[in-house]
C-alpha cells in the first residue's frame, strides 16, 4: 500500500494513486520553481517570468474550454461513441 500524506485541506492523499502522486509532484515543482523565483532581481526577468506564466495559465484555460466543449457535444448526442 502507499504511503498516505495529509493535504493543507485535510484531504488524505495517496501515493499508490498516479492521480494523487502526479499532485504531489507538481506541487512540489511549484515550489521549488517559486524559491527560485525569489532569487530573481531583475524586473525584465521577472515581467517575463509573468508573461510565461499567463501564456501556460491561459493555454490550460483554452484546453480546459475545449474539454468541455467536446463533452457537451458528446451529451447531445445521447453520449453515444460514434
Amino acid at each position: 500500500m502507499g504511503h498516505i500524506n495529509l493535504t493543507e485541506k485535510g484531504y488524505q492523499m495517496r501515493t499508490d494513486r498516479k492521480k494523487d502522486l502526479d499532485m504531489y509532484y507538481n506541487d512540489h515543482l511549484k515550489m521549488h520553481i517559486v524559491r527560485r523565483l525569489m532569487e530573481v532581481k531583475s524586473w525584465s526577468e521577472i515581467k517575463g517570468i509573468q508573461s510565461a506564466v499567463y501564456e501556460a495559465l491561459d493555454r490550460e484555460k483554452k484546453a480546459e474550454q475545449a474539454e468541455q466543449e467536446a463533452f457537451q457535444a458528446w451529451k447531445k448526442t445521447g453520449g453515444s461513441s460514434e
